[in-house]
């Protein structure tokens, strides 16, 4: 009776559609899940984006925002953390900010003794950080490393720049997956001369 039951199992494929229908169901929901988690990804990185853009905007209407300064301050940087946070807040309420931290570069050129002075020596060179665990946040590549991104200007000097880079703890699965560090960051930067 054992071996005509087992034969029978073998050859009885009743039910095979619903058992093949379940497997094939969890293996499109987790890939409907992987996908969904990469969509808000490359959302939340487009939000970094547009604020990180905005952020290095404001820094280069130095001139016109700042009294004339050139040179950053501590507050300066405190205050556009705050800007982004709230630039980040609206674009999506529900945006858990308590992670944001931002870093912000400047570099500022000696100026040239005359027009066929093409030297381009670095006067100050200055990395501020302002939110939570500030310290994590970093550029894909130091500014103080990217000196030929500043073109000469109408006045003969080089040109100020300043590198701002928004960092924001990875909610997403995938971006933990595939990051080494225990608590992974999306991160944008954007790069601006001074006006």
């Amino acid at each position: 009776m054992n071996a005509l039951s087992l034969r029978n199992l073998r050859s009885d494929h009743r039910g095979s559609v619903a058992v093949e229908f379940v497997l094939i169901s969890m293996v499109l929901l987790i890939f409907l899940m992987f996908l969904t988690d990469l969509m808000i990804r490359q959302a939340t990185i487009g939000k970094l984006d547009r604020t990180s853009y905005s952020v290095a905007g404001l820094l280069r209407e130095r001139i016109q925002l700042f009294d004339g300064r050139e040179i950053l301050q501590q507050q300066d940087v405190n205050a556009a953390a705050k800007l982004a946070g709230r630039m980040l807040s609206d674009m999506h309420s529900d945006a858990d900010l308590r992670g944001l931290q931002l870093r912000v570069e400047e570099v500022h050129f000696v100026d040239p003794i005359g027009l066929n002075d093409t030297r381009k020596q670095v006067k100050l060179y200055n990395s501020w950080t302002a939110g939570s665990g500030s310290g994590q946040c970093h550029p894909a590549e130091r500014l103080d490393k990217q000196l030929q991104l500043s073109p000469r200007g109408s006045y003969g000097r080089w040109v100020p720049l300043y590198q701002v880079t928004v960092c924001l703890p990875a909610a997403s699965w995938y971006t933990r997956l595939i990051s080494r560090e225990e608590k992974p960051l999306l991160s944008s930067f954007a790069i601006v001369m001074l006006r």
